[in-house]
């Protein structure tokens, strides 16, 4: 009996992880947040970068910590990132948010138009971000 019970377990835990399309994505996450930038960047590239991680810890810090939301930055000039770029469409400094629905992504909202728009205003930048990230984790 045990030994049927453990290859059940084993089967099912298979099954969840080969199902998965991103393993980094846990049973509780409901958004990736992703930031794509070139080796050489500007001010206002860092600025994006810095403070988006400023919002999610300031305001999603437990939801971080509990990977309801992962947030991941990727260097789009290094070989190991050219795929994931890809799927995002991500040819410079991007900005995406993926909801992850079931357990897999659900599309992609790309927020760099409004990074980009909003950043030289913070209060404005955090706002809008804030608003939007809580739209998904709600």
């Amino acid at each position: 009996m045990n030994k049927c019970l453990f290859i059940l377990i084993l089967a099912f835990a298979t099954v969840m992880v080969y199902s998965q399309t991103n393993p980094e994505i846990t049973a509780k996450t409901k958004l990736l947040v992703y930031y794509f930038h070139l080796t050489n960047r500007c001010k206002t590239c860092l600025s994006i970068e810095s403070t988006t991680k400023k919002v999610l810890e300031q305001y999603f810090k437990t939801q971080l910590n509990d990977r309801v939301i992962i947030f991941k930055t990727f260097n789009i000039d290094l070989p190991e990132n050219k795929a994931i770029s890809e799927k995002y469409q991500a040819y410079g400094a991007t900005l995406a948010l993926a909801p992850v629905v079931s357990g897999k992504e659900a599309g992609t909202e790309d927020l760099t138009n409004f990074a980009f728009s909003k950043i030289h205003n913070e209060e404005e930048y955090i706002t809008g971000l804030k608003a939007k990230i809580e739209e998904f984790v709600k």
